[in-house]
Formats: C-alpha cells, sequence, structure tokens
C-alpha cells in the first residue's frame, strides 16, 4: 500500500492526510503509525512534514529516546477524530466487507457486568475472522459520558443497561435477563426464601455509581419498590465481588449470568429476589454516523450472536 503523493507545495489538507494525523497523533511515532496503516515509513514521513507546514507546529518532538505530541497536536486529536467519523456520513459503502481485509481497532465501552464469557466469544470471533483487527473495551465513565465518546468518536460502540438515549444514537437490545441475589453458601438468607424485609435489614455490596448523588440503576429500582438498603461496601470493580462475598455475609444484586458466572468461581448461592422487579436490559448504542459502517455493522452482529450464544447456554 502507498500514499497519495502530496507534494511540499500541495497544501491541501485531504483524508489521506487527517487519516495520517489521526494514528501519528494516536501512536506518537512514525514507525508505529507507518506499521499500523500498512505503508511505508518514508511515505508516512513525507505526510508528516505536509501536516507540520498546514498546522504551523511540529506536532511530534523528540524527548530523550521517544517522540511525544506537542500541545498543539494533543488538542488536535479529538476534532480530527471527529472530522474523520463525521466524513463516513458522506459515503455509503456498496456491499459486505470481508472481515479477513479489515484492518483496524474496535473500540467497546462497557462495563464489567456481563459474564467473561461474553467478552471471550467477542475476542475469539475477531482473531478468528478478523486476524489484523484488535479490540479495545473500555470502561462507561459517567452515566452520560458515553454518549460524548460516541459523538467524538472515542468510542464506536457502547453496552449498556440505562435506558435514556439521545436521539443522534441507535441501539439494539443485546440480552434480558432477572435480577437475583449473590450470597456465600451457607448464609442465613440461603436457608429459606428470602424476604423483602430481610433484604433490607441485610448489608449489601454495589457497584459505584454512575453519576455521585444518583445512585446506581438497581438504586433506581428499589426505589420505585419503596425500598432503600445500606450499602457497606462500593466497588467499581465487580470482578473482587466474588471473594468479597465468599468472605462476608454482604448480599450482591445483579443479573443471573454475571451471578452464575461467579458462582462457578466461589462457594456462592443464588437466591431469587424477594420481589418483582424489572429485569436487566441490555443495550448495544452506536452513533448515526456509523450506522452504515459495514466493518461496524459486522461487529454488532459477532456482539449479538455472542449474547445470544450466552441466553441460550445450558445451566449449569
Amino acid at each position: 500500500m502507498s500514499l497519495p503523493d502530496t507534494g511540499e507545495h500541495d497544501r491541501r489538507l485531504d483524508e489521506s492526510l487527517l487519516r495520517s494525523l489521526h494514528v501519528l497523533l494516536s501512536e506518537a511515532s512514525v514507525s508505529q503509525a507507518a506499521a499500523r496503516l500498512g505503508v511505508a515509513q518514508s511515505a508516512l514521513s513525507r505526510h508528516l512534514k505536509v501536516l507540520r507546514q498546514l498546522t504551523g507546529d511540529e506536532l511530534l518532538v523528540r524527548v530523550g529516546n521517544r517522540m511525544v505530541l506537542t500541545e498543539r497536536a494533543q488538542a488536535l486529536a479529538v476534532p480530527t477524530r471527529r472530522i474523520l467519523a463525521d466524513m463516513s456520513l458522506l459515503t455509503a459503502e456498496a456491499g459486505p466487507v470481508e472481515p479477513r481485509e479489515l484492518r483496524q481497532s474496535f473500540r467497546i465501552a462497557t462495563y464489567d457486568f456481563l459474564p467473561r464469557q461474553f467478552f471471550a466469544d467477542i475476542a475469539e470471533r475477531v482473531a478468528r475472522q478478523a486476524p489484523e483487527c484488535d479490540v479495545v473495551i473500555r470502561g462507561l465513565g459517567s452515566r452520560f459520558e458515553h454518549y460524548r465518546q460516541l459523538a467524538d468518536g472515542e468510542v464506536d460502540m457502547v453496552i449498556t443497561i440505562w435506558p435514556e438515549l439521545p436521539g443522534h444514537l441507535r441501539a439494539a437490545s443485546l440480552l434480558t435477563e432477572p435480577m437475583v441475589c449473590l450470597v456465600r453458601e451457607g448464609h442465613p438468607l440461603a436457608r429459606a426464601p428470602m424476604t423483602l424485609d430481610d433484604y433490607r435489614r441485610a448489608r449489601h455490596l454495589s457497584s459505584l455509581e454512575h453519576v455521585p448523588g444518583q445512585g446506581t440503576i438497581i438504586d433506581a429500582q428499589l426505589a420505585e419498590l419503596g425500598v432503600s438498603v445500606h450499602t457497606a461496601m462500593h466497588t467499581q470493580f465487580l470482578g473482587m465481588a466474588p471473594a468479597i462475598l465468599a468472605r462476608t455475609d454482604l448480599v450482591f444484586t445483579t443479573g443471573r449470568l454475571l451471578a452464575e458466572d461467579f458462582a462457578r468461581q466461589y462457594p456462592l448461592a443464588i437466591v431469587p429476589f424477594p420481589a418483582k422487579i424489572k429485569p436487566h436490559r441490555y443495550r448495544l448504542v452506536w452513533h448515526e454516523r456509523t450506522h452504515k459502517n459495514q466493518a461496524m455493522r459486522w461487529l454488532r452482529g459477532e456482539l449479538t450472536a455472542a449474547a445470544r450464544e450466552l441466553a441460550h447456554r445450558p445451566r449449569s
């Protein structure tokens, strides 16, 4: 692959230059950026020279034995990403892509409220079908941060359980599962049917709030029941939950699939939630600009298929 010739006197900023700029800002390395784009390092160096002329800034400078971004370059990262994302709205891809020919990063924002098997399945699917691609899984951040991430092109799609959705975003259902309680084996609440009063009096383990002072999605569901609980421990890392539950009398309320995953790791008991409560509804969300992008459409299909397989996996 070769880059179009952009001579030193050609001062037009085109898509090829923008893509070179985007990858250079992401990698902060000419050699690594060239490898990611699949072009010769000398060709990308020529693009960098033109970009320096167009921006009036060095963009990349050497500090010790490595290259770092200038302040101007850091400021250009978000608008460059957004411009490239917006440009995808101008063209429609005629037909389906061949995953094996793709060479890109897929960026998903989510939280670890789905079982490990789901993420392992996604990793296996991408590695087998699109071996030149990589997947970046990052946290959701605050409750509405992922809307900005999608708008700015920082992430390609989001998996969330929050129901709010602005009009410029698209969504599809991934999973619906009942809520359950998870406690250690031998816990007093695991010996007999748990009542709502039992649940209210217990000490609880919970995830952190997405917006301070507004509670979690489970807090909102409990408020609809007129129930408040004493949360003795909050954690942003749900992977800690099974070990904590196994050594305490705390109660953890979550979806059935994650509870079953944790119960396979530690001596834990799954207890039905003691009242009628809305199930967890996981949704896959993406921006309008990537709706017709064939690579993103392919990945959305794989995420949906992985979720379907997880939902129909035999109970152990």
